[in-house]
């Protein structure tokens, strides 16, 4: 990512003629804001040789999109069959993208979408199921409920699990009725799931956050079992994308954006976005719609990326305005927590999809990170020019549609012609803690 930065900053100060210099900050500083900003993140702070060049691209007119209302009980129970089985399954992912669940739902549907049911299984497979999954859970729980003190002093690892947990968990959604006030059931149940993920998965062990990705699973599932193998399937999702990997390679998608934002070329300010699926941006109801909507894997792949992109282009105007450079950027970033609405970020994540879609200029690493390289995404519902709930109209001020700049060779000098030259996916490095 200081590559990339270096390339955005020469952009952005070349077009603006003013000396680079005094807008640079070292990555010190950057680091230190970050660690505060950010607990749990080692950074690299080793330059990076050489850096890439990157255009804008027109991503054409903006559409409109608009949200439906939640799947309701009623709906979902229509689309089961005699024995249990999930009928329609593309359209029923379809309305849960559009709309989200009903809360009353939610208990059931989650288990679908996060994989621990799947949704070819009948009710009585569900059962047994259930009865398997409770078995192996409470002998891994047994596992380390049964490690004594002794055993323990000489288990460093393990009693390091232990008091990093601990600590977060006192710490997870107190103000939420479920886990607020001392002794809190809820609070109990979070520390044994956790502690027993810990045996579940014992290279992983505990990372600081995952109390915040379990806590709206608990709240929802009332159940130590369920929550745990929810969470389970939820990790493994989130491990098999390489979360670090797209963490760094966020860049390319928002690039527009850090072209003319001094030092955002860092985009240090994304990490905890992405590295707890925007917990701490959102209320607690929201996230659960969020979290929702983004387990129908519609309407791309890595829809979360576009989401940060959303959010970006919503603030972009008041950074560009005041200059804001990395510590004001960051800050702003910040104090956003608990302000976005979550409905009018994902009409904008969608609408920037289907710009993508339709767009021809793309660079192949952002295809390939959207599954857009072989062929269109499919819009829920429809095609875009038949689906009553997206419009397409134009959008002049949006930073999506700004004209391509001029790019510039490594040496300084202008070329007119568009070269598209990928990020890297090496150009940032970051272990939680």
């Amino acid at each position: 990512m200081i590559g990339f930065s270096k390339v955005t900053n020469y952009i952005f100060d070349s077009l603006r003629g003013s000396d680079p210099s005094t807008h640079q900050r070292p990555p010190s500083e950057m680091a230190d804001f970050l660690s505060d900003a950010i607990s749990g993140l080692k950074i690299n702070q080793q330059e990076e040789p050489g850096f890439e060049v990157i255009t804008r691209i027109d991503l054409g007119e903006r559409p409109v999109v608009q949200r439906k209302e939640p799947v309701s009980l009623e709906e979902w129970t229509k689309n089961i069959d005699s024995e249990g089985r999930i009928l329609n399954v593309d359209s029923m992912k379809q309305m849960i993208f559009r709309g989200g669940l009903s809360h009353a739902l939610r208990k059931q549907a989650w288990k679908f979408l996060l994989g621990y049911f799947p949704w070819d299984s009948t009710k009585e497979e569900r059962t047994q199921l259930q009865k398997q999954k409770t078995d192996e859970y409470f002998r891994m729980k047994l596992q380390w409920k049964s490690v004594s003190q002794e055993q323990e002093k000489r288990n460093s690892r393990l009693r390091d699990y232990r008091s990093l947990i601990e600590k977060d968990v006192n710490r997870t959604d107190r103000t939420n009725k479920f886990y607020e006030g001392q002794d809190n059931p809820g609070l109990i149940l979070l520390h044994d799931i956790l502690m027993t993920y810990c045996m579940y998965d014992f290279d992983l062990g505990y990372v600081q956050g995952m109390s915040d990705l379990l806590s709206p699973l608990l709240y929802v599932m009332e159940n130590e079992v369920d929550a745990f193998w929810c969470f389970a399937s939820y990790m493994d999702q989130m491990m098999h994308r390489k979360i670090r990997e797209k963490i760094s390679r966020i860049c390319v998608c928002v690039f527009f954006f850090c072209i003319e934002s001094q030092d955002s070329g860092y985009l240090y300010f994304c990490f905890r976005w992405l590295l707890i699926r925007f917990k701490r941006e959102f209320s607690f109801l929201d996230i659960l719609r969020l979290w929702e909507v983004m387990w129908t894997e519609l309407p791309c792949k890595n829809f979360h990326l576009l989401l940060c992109c959303a959010i970006l282009e919503s603030e972009k105007q008041q950074i560009m305005e005041k200059h804001y450079g990395f510590n004001e950027i960051l800050k702003h970033i910040n104090e956003l927590s608990m302000k976005i609405d979550v409905e009018d970020i994902l009409c904008k994540a969608e609408a920037i999809s289907l710009q993508m879609v339709k767009c021809k200029e793309l660079p192949q690493t952002v295809c390939e990170i959207l599954g857009l390289q072989d062929s269109e995404v499919p819009t829920p519902d429809s095609d875009v020019g038949e689906d009553e709930n997206v419009v397409m109209t134009p959008h002049p001020t949006s930073a999506f549609q700004s004209n391509a700049l001029p790019t510039h060779s490594a040496s300084g000098a202008r070329d007119d012609s568009p070269t598209q030259i990928p990020v890297s996916s090496d150009v940032c490095r970051l272990t939680p803690a």
